[in-house]
Formats: structure tokens, sequence, C-alpha cells
């Protein structure tokens, strides 16, 4: 036997226990990716969604901000919708993924429609009860400023296109709309909210010392008197009777009979076709195959514009919207209410 001690083979270090707080920092980084994937796949990924498929593919518009989705047909040639939703010359919406677009981005739609020389006729899908007078006429004025440019508009009537919802309707060289279709309500409205009651039982009192005496015209903690009510209605009538122009002018009738129809009424789309007021009943597709016609084509590519915001946009509306103050009474309306304006709008 040798005298040589025994040497035992030496251990392998001992491995560190895994760390439970990269654990978890892993775990918090993958639920954070899954939420800002979904956040951002409506809008930015929708564009990566479009370019694979197959013949959608999602294309900018050159010298814009927009993107082309297809929603059908084939060839270069392309027809566009263009869609009017909700009150004219409101904000978009006050969601994060409002569909909704707002004033100035149908003008900026209508612009480049105006300025692609692919595009060969337009189609304006109207859903709207109408809104302010000068936001409809700016529509107005940049759907004419299309046509003069050799590209026919078609006006296709969804559920309510009433007032200024009409009034920029006469744009178009030929209107659709479905027999139940709201339409009508021609003329205008300025509402004034008066609170000088509840203010004098809360035992509330506003000082005003203006510069004139129709300085504050239209204030809500007072009544408005006779040389006040006089201008309101003078200005209503101008705005007025520019509606009646417009619609002279669009329709080719006489000023008589369109101030004989335009007392404020609603009229259906079949009673709108009776009255002369457009021009063929059918629906958006209807008004697309009419587009076509007037355009000369037999084939064409139908597209809508898309926004595509980047993730930094949509986290900054959002905190934007976020840092509003609630108002869940109702005083902030009371306590600063929303200036008068003239409106084109269909008011129940």
């Amino acid at each position: 036997m040798s005298d040589q001690p025994s040497v035992s083979a030496p251990s392998p270090p001992a491995q560190p226990a895994p760390r439970k707080d990269r654990t978890w920092i892993i775990v918090i980084s993958i639920i954070v990716g899954i939420v800002l994937a979904c956040a951002i796949l409506p809008l930015g990924g929708m564009a990566l969604l479009l370019a694979f498929d197959g013949g959608n593919a999602a294309a900018t518009v050159p010298g814009s901000r927009w993107q082309e989705e297809v929603i059908s047909g084939r060839g270069n040639d392309r027809i566009v919708v263009i869609t009017v939703s909700g009150t004219i010359g409101a904000d978009a919406g006050d969601g994060l993924f409002s569909a909704g677009l707002s004033h100035e981005q149908l003008l900026s739609q209508i612009r480049t429609a105006a300025n692609d020389s692919r595009v060969k006729a337009v189609v304006l899908r109207v859903d709207s009860p109408g809104g302010s007078v000068v936001a409809s006429n700016e529509l107005y004025v940049e759907l004419k400023k299309l046509r003069e440019k050799g590209k026919p508009l078609v006006i296709s009537m969804g559920s309510i296109a009433a007032s200024g919802g009409y009034y920029i309707s006469m744009a178009g060289k030929r209107i659709y709309a479905n027999p139940d279709t709201l339409t009508g309500s021609l003329g205008v409205i300025v509402s004034l909210l008066n609170y000088d009651e509840a203010f004098e039982r809360l035992g509330l009192r506003e000082y005003v010392y203006k510069s004139g005496d129709f300085k504050d015209i239209g204030s809500p903690l007072r009544p408005p008197q006779p040389e006040e009510e006089a201008i309101w209605n003078a200005l209503v009538d101008e705005a007025y009777q520019g509606f009646i122009d417009v619609i002279v002018e669009g329709r080719g009738m006489e000023r008589t009979e369109v101030i004989r129809l335009a007392d404020g009424r609603i009229y259906t789309g079949r009673q709108a076709k009776a009255l002369g007021l457009i021009d063929e009943l059918g629906n958006l597709e209807d008004a697309i195959e009419g587009a076509k016609e007037l355009a000369g084509l037999t084939d064409a590519l139908i597209v809508r514009y898309r926004s595509f915001n980047t993730l930094r946009e949509l986290l900054q509306a959002n905190l934007e919207q976020n840092l509003q103050p609630s108002d869940p009474l109702g005083l902030r309306a009371i306590a600063q209410p929303r200036a008068p304006r003239l409106e084109y709008r269909f008011v129940p």
C-alpha cells in the first residue's frame, strides 16, 4: 500500500441561485411589449399588415402624409373615398384610436386627391348632421377646387346628411342617398344658453365692464335686448342667404323654390329625390359605380386615405387627454360657456 495521502477531486464551484428580481424584470418587459404592440397595431402596425396583404399593399401618396388603403378594384387609376362623419368643424374625437377625421385632416385629404394625377374621381361619403358655417364653407370651397381640376365628385349620403352635410354635398356633380337617409334641415341656427336665474338663486353675480353697448352680446347672465336680437337675426339671415345661393347653384333650381323647401324641415332620401334635392337613390357602392361612369373608367382602384401615427404621437395624445381635469357636474361648461357660433346643423 502506498503511504501517499489520497487527494479527492475538487468540487465544482457552486452556481449562484437565480435572482428573482431579474425574473420579474423579464416578465414585466414581456407584458409591456405586448401592451405596446396591441396599442400600435391598429395604426402603425396596420401599414405592415397591408404591405404584406397580397395586392392590398399600403403605399404613401407622393407629396403627402397619407397612405392608401385599398378597398377594391384594380389598375393604376384611382377613385378615392373620403368620409365626412360627425359634426363638421368639431374635433376628430376623444378616443386614442378615434376613426373620425378632424377638419384639417379632411381638407388635407381633399387637397391630396386633387393634386394626385392618378386620382380620376372622388366619392364623398357624408354621414353628418352639419356643423360650423365656416367649416362647412371651407370644405365646400376645397371640393369645388377639386372639381375645377377635372375630377368628378360624387356624393354618397349615409344615415344623415343634413344642414351643413347637405351644404357640402352641393359641390358634387351627382348625389346619391339611401331611401331612408335623413337630409334637408336647410337653414342656419345659433344657440345661446342663458342661466341668469340659476345664478341669482345660487347667489352668484358677474360684473361686466365693457367698451361698447354690444361688447357682451350673447351673455348667458342676462336676457338679450331687442337690439341684440336684431343683430343675431341679421347674422342668421346673411348665412341663410349664402346657403340658398349654394343650393341654387348646385341643384340648378329656382331661388323661390329653394326658399320654399329650406324651412328647416328634415326630408328622407325618397322625399329629397322627389323634390329634386338629390339625383339618385343608392348606397356607397352605387356612388362608386357612378364615379367610374363619370370618369369614363371600366376598372379602377378604389382607395381611402389612412394616417399612421407614430407611437410617440399616440402616447402624447393619450397623455394630453388624461391631463384634462374632470368635470362630472358640468360646472366648467357653466363658468366657461362655449362661444356662440353660426351653424348649418340639424338640432333635434
